[in-house]
């Protein structure tokens, strides 16, 4: 009998679905021009199917990981201002979005469909402003030296302006304002850490770059006062409150804060204790906080040989005030008078005129003060050096003084011998004070 033999078929495993595309997580940067990295593939703002393909991005990376509504983006869109199809053309649009932005993986990439609106999935998208806000974060909470490096970091990612390529909506420019706002916060809480930890250089350096951001930005300017008065340079210290306290004044209708009213207090004052009453104090320029710079005795100082003469201008309330001075100043071998002005006119038009390279200058003029002189002096001739003579004066006085480039501020009943000394040395970038002045504004007399 034949046997058949039946051979059955082996089972087969039904065929599994083919994979889809995986999605790639998006490396994604917005502070500056929009650039799009996923894989070895680059994409730029016109690489994304048009201008309002590209804001919808925009929009939710803003909103990174929470879901933005339709009604939401069409406002946004179209400014209060939507087409009647404004939803389908909202649509239309995110689906042209979706193929440049995740090819082959229809709805499964990082832009969601949620329902009412859309997102970008935090998880699958790296975002250069996401990372400075959570640097950001982490700084507030951070001591000095951790919350600067986190600071530092934040800040080295903000280097350019939020969507630096979308200029025209006005929702971009908001949001503009608002990061701006919080770069200059982050660069303020980086000075101040370094300031904590006496890296002076560090912290001026971005309480200066906070203040070319927001001028009114009051921590910035105590922390640059404080760290040139800390490294002693006394004078830009003095300027720097100065133009701090002009535009508050200005702008805000305020004075500076306590910190920096203190800081001004000290400047003025903090080398005025010194034992030579007759000298010369250095208050603000080279010379450490706290020290004295005292100028040799006039009997111990001798003209150069061969030193050409310095142009002495003298001018002065009164007459009498004037010829004192210019009689001294033809009996010096080293000093010659050019002339005498009694106002603030006179002084500047014969400053023009003669191009002196010193001037003395009484505080108070018949139409105006010193300063007044000497601001108009110094336009026409910066190199000029002027010293200043005061029976009294303020602090704000003398700040002022420093900021505009006044080489000395000296007792208008004082020594003759200093003022001509002062003459002979005094210098741009160094405003001499003497104690006694400084002393009086310490008893509440400025």
């Amino acid at each position: 009998m034949l046997e058949v033999e039946v051979v059955s078929e082996p089972h087969r495993a039904p065929s599994a679905p083919k994979p889809r595309a995986q999605s790639a997580k998006l490396d994604v940067s917005i502070l500056g021009p929009l650039t799009i990295r996923r894989g070895n593939q680059t994409l730029g703002a016109h690489d994304l199917g048009g201008p309002k393909p590209r804001q919808i991005l925009e929009i939710l990376l803003l909103h990174l990981g929470a879901p933005v509504s339709k009604c939401r983006l069409v406002d946004l869109l179209w400014e209060g201002r939507a087409p009647v199809l404004a939803f389908p053309t909202l649509e239309s649009h995110v689906s042209v979005l979706r193929r440049h932005l995740q090819p082959g993986t229809g709805k499964a990439g990082p832009l969601k469909t949620v329902t009412g609106g859309y997102l970008m999935d935090r998880a699958l998208v790296d975002l250069d402003l996401d990372r400075f806000d959570v640097l950001f974060r982490l700084a507030a909470q951070a001591e000095p030296r951790r919350a600067l490096s986190f600071l530092t970091d934040a800040l080295a990612l903000a280097s350019a302006p939020l969507l630096g390529g979308e200029l025209l909506p006005a929702w971009a420019e908001e949001e503009r304002s608002m990061h701006a706002a919080r770069v200059v916060e982050a660069k303020v809480l980086a000075a101040q850490a370094a300031c904590a930890q006496g890296i002076s250089e560090a912290a001026m350096a971005w309480a200066t770059s906070a203040l070319e951001d927001d001028v009114l930005a009051e921590r910035a300017w105590t922390v640059l006062v404080l760290g040139l008065e800390r490294s002693g340079q006394l004078t830009a210290a003095l300027r720097a409150f100065d133009r701090c306290r002009h535009v508050m004044d200005q702008e805000m209708g305020c004075a500076p804060g306590p910190v920096l009213q203190a800081a001004q207090a000290r400047l003025l004052q903090g080398t005025a204790a010194g034992d030579h009453p007759e000298s010369v104090l250095e208050i603000a320029g080279s010379a450490p906080a706290g020290r004295a710079a005292v100028e040799p005795h006039p009997e111990s100082i001798q003209p150069e040989s061969g030193a050409a003469e310095r142009l002495v201008l003298t001018v002065g309330h009164t007459a009498q005030l004037v010829e004192h001075f210019t009689d001294a100043l033809d009996r010096e071998p080293d000093l010659r008078s050019v002339g005498a002005a009694t106002s603030v006119e006179s002084a500047v038009a014969m400053a023009r005129d003669l191009k002196p390279d010193a001037l003395v200058v009484d505080y108070r003029l018949p139409d105006g003060t010193g300063l007044d002189a000497a601001r108009q002096i110094l336009l026409v001739l910066p190199a000029a050096r002027i010293v200043m003579l005061a029976a009294e004066c303020t602090a704000e006085a003398l700040c002022e003084a420093a900021a505009m480039g006044v080489c000395a501020f000296l007792p208008k009943e004082g020594p003759l011998a200093t003022l001509l000394d002062t003459l002979r040395h005094a210098k741009s970038g160094n405003m001499l004070v003497h104690p006694s002045i400084v002393a009086r504004l310490g008893q509440g007399n400025g």
